[in-house]
């Protein structure tokens, strides 16, 4: 299979980088400086979160926060999203193949939590399947921002479990002080994965230009030995190949009182999808296509996916009396997937969505400091072809909050409220009694932070959050062969008609919201040379919704649209009627009342100037209420420490991290058991190069070759973790 090759980073970052090259001498010398005398002592302490407008720091919010930004983030920086931030305490990776990986949050994944790059929906597919990759790239990022729990105040419904926010300085907001640039080139064996990324920015005039791309490649990654769910032993995933690049432009007018801007970026990316089913083929075709169809089956399906995403951005300082501060963004995105068998598209994805947020940090009301705002939300969703298992579907949104807070001494009081109205609709569906529906979530949030002692501070937080349903979770009818299910919507039931005989009808029962009632204790110590930060959480989700097994297979199912979809089995249907080895587990989306519950805790303490150690570990426990079992997919228990070792040019780290078994299992899973992971690396500062803060590094992952399966993966038992792994590469600024 011949796969296309992108021209658009190479031939963007020949025109926009030649002349960095000769212009770096000029960087100025005072940043250098600045960034050699950095300490190593966490840097999100003091980094603002830009997710909040009322410039909170993490140790300012009551609501759990953390934010990786610097050297952590371009040591931690992989592929997918769900991969770079797996090591936060509270914060699992979805692991489809290693090609597509999204982050869970306290057990909770998909549109409950929203992944946003400067605020906004990243407007992608991903919060629909776990095979579809989400388009922000932290390669390029300044910082990645983590607000665990409800953070539906400000960005409303889809937010229910917590929000993912890529920062990066696109759109600058003030001048940079001539001219500044980053890359960063590696490969690792694994997978035999390359790539670069190239950033810069620089003043002119009044304005802030930038510009950046990026370009990734890799094969099929090697793994354990292990036996896959056909009976084969092997120590590959096949169809894990990843080629993906981008580049994106931005332009900024700084001015007095404020600044704005616009971005336009480019994405591109083709990956394989593995453990993708091929249920359809007809074992009965004429002799003449063996060979063609052999060939298409060993080659395997693969996504290919661009996206066109336009930002504009300002913030105006003092614009009238009474308001601090007016701040407006805007994104429209053109997105589209395909998931391409052989030589045709068996299903395509489009997307076109426009959001705006605009925000007025107004004067004090009292004591109270606040900022009110507006948020608007479009999505025209479409999909078809013979996998495209849900409908095309619009969903809008509108919403306002408000956000409120004071201080009382050492204990400062944080709350707000959100109202919104949602409408959601599947126009095709004419003859579907829920073919339009609206709602209107109400959100709601009291906190608080107390200094209790010099080095301790308590925090506590309640957040009422209420979810209207996802389009795919209320309209979903379909063969979804990524997750190897026939899945059917709230709109929809199952009836049976008579033995192994079962059709789908529709319903007239309206679906209920998600209410998420959250409690949040936080713990926090800060001395010299100890860090400790520990948060208990309770979640209890009333009309939670998900995906149950129903114990039938779709090889049974006798619907108009089922029969559509499995027309070509029928010879094969009347043959072996009662065989389902080769039909898909019908899964039926359905709401229970539920509760979640666990733990985070990470710790730093410095032995000396030299030796320094990280502890941390998480633990999520997620069952039904009515003590019908528990949710499926949960995090294990893990434990992970690094020991750090750092003496002038060079910094050393090695440590161990350890899944625990995870046998708390819902209807159809499997026990997974427990398993670790060694890893080491070592970072050379060469003095010579001080001007340019270039690193050379040197990293192994999974040293001992580790059997590791991810509980949270859909195809657990086909794509278990990547196997021994050794990375090179070199990163600095100019």
């Amino acid at each position: 299979m011949q796969f296309k090759k992108s021209a658009v980073t190479l031939a963007l970052t020949s025109a926009l980088f030649a002349p960095v090259m000769v212009s770096a001498q000029q960087v100025s010398e005072a940043v250098a400086t600045e960034q050699e005398e950095t300490t190593p002592v966490k840097p999100t302490e003091v980094i603002q979160i830009t997710a909040s407008p009322l410039a909170r720091t993490v140790l300012d919010s009551a609501q759990p926060i953390s934010v990786i930004s610097g050297d952590e983030l371009a040591e931690r920086h992989a592929h997918t999203l769900g991969e770079t931030l797996a090591q936060e305490p509270g914060i699992n990776n979805s692991h489809f193949g290693g090609v597509v990986g999204s982050p869970i949050i306290r057990g909770l994944d998909g549109p409950r939590v929203k992944i946003t790059q400067n605020g906004l929906d990243t407007a992608d597919v991903s919060r629909a399947s776990p095979d579809h990759a989400v388009t922000t790239e932290t390669s390029i990022a300044q910082q990645v921002e983590i607000l665990r729990g409800p953070a539906t105040l400000l960005y409303g419904s889809g937010a229910i479990g917590g929000v993912v926010n890529v920062v990066d300085n696109r759109i600058a907001q003030d001048f940079i002080g001539g001219q500044e640039g980053h890359f960063d080139l590696g490969l690792n064996t694994a997978s035999e994965q390359r790539e670069g990324s190239l950033s810069f920015s620089s003043d002119v005039g009044s304005m802030v230009f930038h510009a950046d791309a990026f370009a990734r490649s890799s094969e099929d990654y090697s793994t354990p030995s292990f036996t896959n769910d056909e009976g084969e032993v092997v120590d590959k995933v096949e169809n894990s190949f990843i080629n993906a690049q981008g580049a994106t432009v931005g332009l900024s007018y700084i001015f007095d009182t404020g600044y704005f801007g616009v971005s336009f970026g480019r994405m591109e990316q083709e990956y394989g999808i593995p453990g993708h089913g091929h249920h359809h083929h007809d074992e009965h075709e004429g002799e003449e296509h063996a060979e063609e169809e052999h060939h298409e089956e060993e080659a395997g399906p693969f996504a290919d996916l661009w996206q066109n995403r336009t930002q504009i951005h300002g913030g105006w300082m003092n614009p009238v009396n009474g308001i601090e501060k007016l701040e407006l963004r805007y994104a429209f995105t053109d997105y589209q997937h395909q998931e391409i068998e052989g030589i045709e598209a068996a299903s395509t994805f489009q997307n076109e969505q426009q959001e705006l947020r605009l925000i007025a940090t107004h004067a004090p009301l009292g004591e109270w400091n606040g900022a009110i705002g507006y948020h608007f939300f479009d999505q025209e969703l479409n999909a078809f072809g013979e996998e495209a298992y849900t409908p095309p579907s619009t969903s809008t949104r509108n919403g306002l909050f408000w956000l409120l807070e004071r201080s009382y001494g050492d204990l400062n009081v944080q709350t707000g409220l959100r109202y919104e109205q949602v409408d959601l609709s599947a126009p095709t569906l004419n003859n579907l009694a829920l073919n339009s529906l609206s709602f209107e979530p109400i959100s709601a949030s009291l906190g608080f932070t107390y200094q209790w002692l010099p080095e301790l501070q308590v925090a506590v937080n309640y957040s009422h959050a209420e979810r209207a349903p996802a389009g795919n979770e209320v309209y979903a009818n379909g063969a979804h062969l990524a997750t190897q299910t026939y899945e059917i919507g709230l709109a929809y039931e199952l009836h049976e008609e008579g033995e192994h005989e079962y059709h789908i009808e529709a319903v007239n029962m309206r679906p209920e919201m998600e209410v998420s009632n959250n409690f949040d204790l936080g713990f926090h110590i800060e001395q010299d040379n100890f860090h400790f930060q520990y948060n208990l959480f309770y979640n209890r989700v009333d009309d939670y919704i998900f995906e149950a097994y129903t114990g039938v297979n779709n090889m049974d199912l006798h619907s108009e649209h089922a029969e559509e979809e499995h027309a070509h089995d029928e010879h094969a249907h009347e043959e072996e009627a009662h065989d389902h080895s080769e039909g898909l587990a019908v899964v039926a989306f359905v709401q229970r009342d539920v509760e979640l519950f666990g733990y985070e805790m990470s710790a730093d303490y410095a032995f000396n100037e030299a030796w320094k150690v990280n502890v941390f570990s998480d633990y999520i426990r997620a069952r039904a209420r009515d003590g019908s079992g528990d949710l499926p997919r949960i995090p294990a228990q893990r434990i992970g420490t690094e020991f750090e070792f750092s003496q002038q040019q060079w910094v050393a780290k090695f440590g161990y991290t350890w899944h625990g078994e995870q046998n708390q299992i819902s209807v159809n899973e499997t026990p997974t058991d427990s398993f670790g992971l060694l890893h080491a690396q070592v970072n050379w500062y060469p003095q010579a190069f001080s001007d340019y803060n270039l690193s050379v590094y040197a990293k192994g992952e999974n040293l001992t070759d580790e059997l590791g399966l991810m509980h949270t993966s859909f195809l657990k038992e086909d794509a278990p973790l990547r196997g021994r792994n050794f990375s090179i590469g070199v990163r600095g600024s100019f």
